[in-house]
């Protein structure tokens, strides 16, 4: 009996946390859905599960000491130009959502999508949410803060791939897969949740299918990164428990995060937002805080997390309410 109570094994911290978490998110799916409450039910879900990646986010930098690496930066930018990091002040950043017709210049970078909040027009972030975000070329002293912090790498889109401008082709190489990526919509992807995953290969390894659009890119000065629209005198920021002077980069907790896949991962699959469109983005959004343009931050961290749409937990739960119209 003794040697038996030897080998009996206790939970970790990092295991009790994350079961917390997962029975959180559960916890919101269990909602009834039922005379005409699938909306109310949606919300509720969506409600927990906000919480439930904030949680995960925070319980990882607690447990790893770092903050999760490998998160989609929202942005589409040239491949030859972004994947090496001393090219990034060579890029011209569009601070602009691109509309129908419109294509970026070779050396651009640009929002993904945020054309639009219709299904089946544009594409890509639904334009309440891309509203929300000023895509900024962000000085050394932040890049420093988030590496600091743990975050090395960042997913980008291939521009090509996302500049909804069907003549626009580029022949990239990723791993041991060489081909020709664009010449498509972002309304046409096959799986919008995985545009910022690797291109998948087409037939006979020649060519990519209309699916992953994007690659992993190092951190570096002057990269383009998504940053939370502060407001009128730093309401937006103030709402969210922010100083109202704090940049917040918005990054998505998609399936190559550190968050996602792997054995001390919290999450076996990225979490969805349900309520946008089907060609829309549907991964949960975490604001770092990387501080004041300028400042000696210390070090990163999650401020908060939103949904497909920009909306904060708070708002989440008083549209559930009925609080909110």
């Amino acid at each position: 009996m003794k040697s038996n109570m030897n080998k009996q094994g206790g939970f970790t911290l990092l295991e009790l946390l994350v079961v917390v978490g997962i029975m959180a998110i559960i916890g919101g799916a269990l909602i009834s859905s039922f005379g005409g409450q699938e909306t109310k039910a949606a919300r509720g879900v969506a409600t927990q599960a906000i919480a439930g990646v904030e949680s995960a986010i925070r319980t990882h930098a607690v447990v790893e000491g770092e903050l999760p690496s490998g998160l989609e930066a929202l942005a589409c930018v040239p491949y030859d130009l972004a994947y090496n990091a001393a090219s990034y002040g060579a890029l011209t950043v569009v601070p602009t959502v691109l509309g129908a017709g419109d294509s970026a210049a070779a050396a651009s970078a640009y929002v993904y999508g945020g054309e639009s909040n219709l299904a089946s027009v544009g594409g890509g972030m639904g334009r309440k949410l891309a509203d929300k975000f000023t895509l900024t070329a962000i000085a050394a002293d932040g890049v420093a803060a988030l590496t600091e912090a743990g975050i090395q790498s960042v997913r980008y889109g291939i521009a090509a791939a996302c500049d909804n401008d069907p003549a626009s082709v580029q022949s990239v190489t990723i791993g041991s897969i060489t081909g020709d990526i664009g010449g498509g919509t972002l309304v046409a992807l096959d799986i919008p949740g995985q545009a910022f995953e690797d291109p998948r290969p087409g037939s006979g390894g020649v060519g990519f299918r209309n699916r992953g659009l994007g690659f992993s890119a190092p951190l570096a000065a002057n990269m383009p990164l998504m940053v939370w629209k502060a407001g009128t005198d730093g309401y937006n920021n103030k709402k969210l428990g922010a100083a109202e002077s704090d940049q917040l980069i918005g990054l998505g907790v998609g399936a190559s995060s550190d968050l996602v896949g792997n054995a001390n991962s919290p999450f076996a699959k990225a979490p969805f937002y349900g309520q946008v469109g089907k060609d829309k983005y549907s991964h949960y959004i975490a604001l770092i805080n990387i501080g004041p343009v300028g400042s000696e931050f210390d070090v990163a961290f999650v401020q908060a997390v939103v949904d497909a749409r920009g909306d904060f937990l708070d708002e989440e739960i008083a549209e559930f309410q009925g609080q909110k119209l």
